[in-house]
């Protein structure tokens, strides 16, 4: 599948504008996530989705506003409210990639957020320590651990981003020193040369970076995560 990337950013851009243009929709909602990071962290890889927090809780009618918004640019071929998380898939073109727009329900009290502007509208954001700590988290959060946070995850650590201990304790009822030690052998045992580019080589436009990735992220990766424990 080919990606246009200028239309796909359009796109996401409009998208995102519109969610916040919405005054109680921009009370409630915290951008986050890979795009989060592209826009506002200088993130190094493409990223094609929209994720948000939540900082109250939404509303059916709150939730139907942001559908009739993102529909604007497409058809949504799939939408769920589930407990913790509202999903919607948009189709914006044929033989285009669909983007995802997902809502965490769930408020993690130790999450902490700044304001950004963008194309003129204020956006609130999750903050360094907070984007930094929920990418780390997620390493061995989801159902299928994903790459894109283990590149995340290591690009934040060479800037140095501080850990928000209060908000891993809340996520994983760990210790940052108890959470680090379970990662080590969890990227060994999930993370390799054959799938690391599984889900980042379309992200990355550069083949030095894909080449990178391939065979020194994972131990680069684990070689700064150790200098973080011995802090």
């Amino acid at each position: 599948m080919k990606i246009d990337l200028n239309l796909h950013k359009q796109i996401l851009f409009r998208a995102l504008t519109d969610i916040f243009k919405d005054k109680s929709l921009a009370k409630k909602l915290a951008f986050k996530g890979g795009t989060c990071a592209m826009l506002f962290y200088d993130l190094p890889r493409i990223s094609l989705d929209l994720d948000f927090d939540v900082i109250d809780s939404l509303t059916k009618e709150d939730i139907e506003k942001i559908r009739t918004i993102v529909s604007r640019y497409g058809r949504i071929k799939d939408f769920k409210d589930k407990k913790n998380t509202v999903f919607m898939l948009l189709d914006y073109q044929v033989n285009a990639p669909n983007i995802k727009i997902e809502i965490n329900k769930r408020i993690w009290s130790n999450n902490a957020y700044k304001f950004f502007q963008f194309m003129g509208i204020s956006i609130r954001t999750q903050d360094e320590s907070t984007i930094f700590t929920n990418k780390l988290v997620a390493i061995s959060d989801r159902k299928t651990p994903a790459s894109r946070d283990l590149f995340d995850a290591y690009y934040f650590l060479k800037l140095g981003y501080p850990l928000n201990e209060e908000l891993i304790k809340e996520r994983t009822k760990k210790t940052k020193k108890e959470y680090i030690q379970t990662l080590f052998p969890f990227v060994k045992k999930n993370f390799h040369a054959k799938n690391i580019l599984r889900e980042l080589s379309y992200l990355l436009t550069d083949e030095k970076q894909r080449n990178w990735v391939k065979t020194k992220l994972i131990d680069e990766f684990l070689e700064e995560l150790k200098k973080l424990a011995e802090k």
